[in-house]
């Protein structure tokens, strides 16, 4: 009778360990949230995209010439690995124009880690295969940020735009990911009347 009463006690922790072991194996299996999917609205690994990760803000509009400056900057405001609220270091952006910019109208690009030494690139305005939170043709900021330290970007004109509400994406680490983000962009030609339509 007690042989009998030891074997129900053993086979039910058998029956326990094995359950909690599939448990375990199941959990191991499961992927973690898409870092990047179709449409605007992309999940990182911690969760839905954050479009105030990153402070964007245009520095300066400025007459240079007979062209036009644009400057903004790009700061990382909780730089970290992208845990616990933090925000990864920038990869790259990129911005949208409206149907009203004439891209015959830029004149030049450039970014800086500091604001007066500049690097200059030949800018193109095409879809960004390397991200997918906007598939639209955009103009490419190939260079990131660097902690909580700001870095500018230059556009030149050779036509006076107008600012207007515009939309850009950033591309980050695994965890922060991509999103999509409006900022002051360029608008349409000054005294053009219509603005592009502000998003």
């Amino acid at each position: 009778m007690k042989k009998n009463q030891l074997i129900f006690p053993v086979a039910l922790s058998a029956i326990l360990f094995f359950a909690a072991c599939q448990r375990d194996a199941a959990k191991e299996l499961t992927p973690p949230a898409a870092v990047q999917t179709s449409g605007i609205q992309i999940e990182s690994e911690e969760g839905p995209c954050n479009s105030d990760a990153y402070d964007i803000v245009l520095e300066s509009r400025t007459q240079v010439g007979s062209n036009w400056e644009w400057v903004w900057s790009v700061q990382n405001p909780n730089p970290g690995n992208g845990t616990n609220g933090t925000v990864q270091d920038l990869s790259h952006w990129g911005m949208e124009f409206g149907s009203c910019f004439t891209w015959s109208s830029v004149a030049g690009a450039a970014y800086s880690y500091n604001g007066t030494s500049w690097t200059s690139f030949t800018p193109s305005y095409a879809p960004d295969p390397s991200q997918l939170c906007l598939t639209t043709p955009v103009l490419k900021f190939n260079y990131g940020t660097t902690g909580g330290a700001k870095t500018y970007y230059k556009l030149i004109l050779n036509q006076n735009y107008d600012y207007t509400n515009s939309l850009a994406y950033y591309k980050s680490g695994r965890r922060t990911g991509c999103c999509t983000t409006a900022f002051q962009g360029v608008g349409c030609l000054a005294g053009g009347g219509d603005d592009g339509g502000d998003r």
